[in-house]
């Protein structure tokens, strides 16, 4: 089974975040770009504005629904829910039969606009449902965050920012500190090239900085949860909708609610769907069998 590297590995565990380099071609950055070009006039802002160093003059902005649109615009978004290059690191941090939780949407902030608050759960409190754990050689989390640029977010530009390690501190983050009004050099902005994909957990103190370049910024987000857990209330209500017909076996494999048994696993080449089986059952002591229980 493809894996994460052991570098990967170890910055991941230590920082809470990973920075993957060249993640798309630019043939698919060019057309997730085209794409959010023809569909610009939709994006919505968000009024829920920060204070404190989050401070912007204008909104952040975004765009819903990239995997709903007309083909050929929904194409490379519906690529990135079961992508080839994703296996290794969902397998590895998530385990096999992960599955999506919020599908792909796209930030296109102006410059001037506002932070997103940093927030995230840490490990002051266990909730399985924002976690992160290393047991016996495995790590396993719980939401995890997918982000993958399409400009280039240079040092200072804003945008995604971390606290490295926060997903491991065991008190409260200070306001001061979540609003960046004070200790910023604990922040840190994460800068990309456009195509390079940030991958985070929800355990982590993540958010946005104000974006203070000349350009929009145009980020991708989307994330996976385990597959025994449903983090929002119910992406799809009861069953697929229709535009779902249109996907591979894999991505829509990808798509099934919270459950364990009988999943269906996507395999390694991303193309094809292994066959379900059952995970082994708790140990049940002989003499509790033989009573029938």
């Amino acid at each position: 089974m493809l894996e994460m590297n052991e570098r990967e590995k170890f910055l991941f565990d230590l920082r809470g975040y990973l920075h993957v380099p060249d993640f798309l071609t630019q043939d698919e950055v060019d057309k997730m770009n085209k794409a959010v070009d023809a569909h610009e006039g939709q994006a919505t802002d968000d009024d829920k504005m920060y204070g404190g160093g989050m401070l912007g003059t204008k909104n952040r902005r975004g765009l819903g629904g990239c995997v709903t649109w007309e083909k050929p615009h929904c194409q490379p978004f519906r690529d990135l829910i079961a992508h080839s290059k994703l296996i290794p690191y969902l397998n590895t941090i998530l385990g096999r039969g992960w599955r999506l939780e919020s599908p792909p949407g796209v930030t296109t902030s102006p410059n001037g606009a506002g932070g997103h608050g940093l927030h995230g759960t840490t490990s002051r409190l266990f909730n399985g449902h924002e976690c992160y754990v290393h047991t016996n050689g495995q790590i396993r989390a719980g939401l995890t965050i997918l982000q993958v640029q399409l400009h280039d977010i240079n040092p200072g530009d804003g945008g995604i920012a971390v606290i490295p390690g926060s997903h491991k501190a065991n008190y409260k983050c200070p306001e001061e500190i979540l609003l960046y009004e004070e200790d910023r050099e604990v922040v840190y902005n994460v800068a990309s090239k456009a195509g390079d994909l940030v991958i985070f957990m929800e355990a982590t103190l993540h958010g946005a900085l104000p974006w203070k370049a000349e350009y929009d910024r145009r980020s991708v987000l989307w994330s996976y949860a385990p597959k025994y857990m449903c983090y929002h209330n119910h992406l799809f209500e009861t069953k697929l909708p229709d535009w779902t017909n249109e996907l591979t076996d894999v991505q829509r494999s990808a798509m099934e609610p919270a459950y364990v048994y009988n999943r269906p696993l996507i395999a390694d080449d991303a193309e094809s769907v292994d066959q379900p089986v059952n995970e082994p059952l708790p140990y049940i002591p002989r003499s509790v069998k033989e009573r029938g229980h």
